[in-house]
């Protein structure tokens, strides 16, 4: 019967440690790129479902994928936002892209007039 013992590892606590920090930090930073990502494709669904025409449904369908993407950005940002959190850029990242989609939530579904938003995308878009 084979030895079915773990091997013990060389590295003192601290090492194990140290890599175990390391490690998560960066399959963290991993997953708030993949959530970004996805924040950064919703600019291409409002140019082909909003920007032409935004019918209820179409905005009742941003509404609920801006609420998604918010509600995963909260739970990234209270990770990032402890003192002890190691990467700064990440964390900035997160908080740049929250602002982001609430900039979204205010133009698509704020108080704006018609025409205020139309003068907006014109101005954004530099559509005649």
């Amino acid at each position: 019967m084979a030895d079915a013992t773990l091997p013990v590892p060389t590295a003192g606590p601290q090492d194990m440690a140290g890599g175990l920090a390391r490690r998560l930090a960066r399959y963290f930073k991993a997953q708030v790129e993949d959530w970004y990502d996805v924040c950064r494709r919703l600019t291409d669904w409002e140019d082909l479902h909003l920007v032409a025409g935004a019918t209820p449904e179409r905005l009742a369908e941003h509404d609920r994928l801006l609420d998604e993407l918010e509600g995963v950005g909260r739970w990234l940002a209270r990770a990032t936002q402890g003192p002890d959190f190691p990467d700064r850029a990440t964390a900035e990242l997160v908080a740049m892209t929250l602002q982001d989609l609430k900039d979204r939530r205010a133009l698509w579904h704020g108080p704006m007039s018609e025409d205020a938003r139309e003068e907006f995308l014109r101005t954004v878009f530099h559509e005649p």
